[in-house]
């Protein structure tokens, strides 16, 4: 599957999970352990898929079929095989969502930090989910796994929050794909920029009645990119791509568990971001702050409370460098 082939189309054919209900998101996860696996796995490769995941007997097991993948992950991609599976267990873990990819040289188009994003802006809490591939494949047949998973256990999918995840992953893949041999770029870099993003939408709609324009969006985004010194890296496309997907997200309306888990996320992120990160903090230090205020359109002390939350509050203290 050539993940840029989809985006020249305009297609995200990339999906996580969206649990919701209708109104407010669950608290807890109400769902058993279940493996999901791609139907053109052969019997030696399921076997080798199991293992790798780490799938306990007795697990309930979901088979993938290759022409279920464009119903589940809401595009309409030529597929012709599906091999990626998944492991997805409950957790009790205060509402946060763990993604570990167990093997990274066969998944090729996104990374953890991209599914662990698009996964909050989909609703996840509380679950863990492990991906596998026997085959190099891009992964979108464990994401379709993954839905089918929920749908199959009751939960209810949120049709917009799951095309808003589907466009994060398309568009972070991309950027990351085309900026990752850049020295001041990082992978972990442009998801940190995307959780303040969220952080700053969120936060500016809740102090406006819910409402937000899109130029105030567009704004947001340039602002955030500047902090993070990703403004002059960037292609003109990128930006554009990022600020059509953030205004795609400030149509939904976060819950409680949401907001937290995009602020710890974006702890988790900064502790492990090494030296482009202390660059970023540096930035925003020496940014004109009366501007800022101005131009951010009154959401000043939002931005403010939610960077300090993200670097400790602390301009002395240093980040780990790796």
């Amino acid at each position: 599957m050539k993940l840029k082939k989809m985006m020249t189309t305009g297609l995200a054919s990339l999906a996580l999970l969206g649990i919701t209900a209708p109104a407010a998101f669950a608290d807890k996860v109400a769902i058993e352990p279940i493996f999901t696996y791609g139907e053109s796995l052969n019997a030696a490769q399921l076997e080798e898929t199991r293992e790798t995941l780490g799938v306990a007997d007795g697990t309930n097991e979901l088979i993938v079929a290759v022409n279920e993948l464009n119903g589940l992950l809401q595009d309409d991609y030529p597929y012709s095989q599906v091999y990626s599976s998944t492991y997805i267990t409950p957790a009790d873990s205060d509402g946060a969502v763990s993604v570990e990819i167990l093997t990274p040289e066969t998944i090729t188009a996104i990374t953890e930090a991209q599914y662990k994003n698009a996964a909050i802006t989909a609703g996840a809490v509380d679950v863990d989910i492990k991906v596998a591939s026997a085959v190099t494949v891009d992964g979108s047949g464990a994401l379709a796994g993954v839905y089918k998973a929920f749908a199959d256990s009751g939960n209810t999918l949120d049709s917009e929050a799951v095309g808003v995840a589907q466009e994060e992953l398309a568009v972070t893949s991309a950027v990351t794909e085309e900026n990752k041999d850049n020295s001041g770029y990082s992978d972990e870099l442009m998801n940190a920029a995307i959780v303040e993003m969220k952080q700053d939408i969120q936060e500016a709609k809740d102090a406006n009645n819910g409402t937000l324009s899109a130029d105030e969006i567009r704004k947001i985004v340039e602002d955030v990119l500047k902090n993070y010194n990703l403004d002059s890296i960037l292609s003109a496309d990128n930006i554009t791509n990022i600020q059509n997907l953030m205004i795609n997200f400030g149509d939904i309306n976060l819950t409680a568990e949401q907001k937290e888990q995009i602020a710890a996320f974006g702890k988790e992120l900064q502790a492990t971001g090494g030296k482009l990160f202390e660059k970023a903090k540096t930035a925003w230090s020496n940014v004109d702050q009366e501007q800022l205020k101005e131009d951010s359109m009154g959401i000043w002390e939002s931005i403010v409370q939610f960077f300090t939350n993200l670097f400790g509050g602390n301009d002395s203290t240093t980040t780990e460098t790796e």
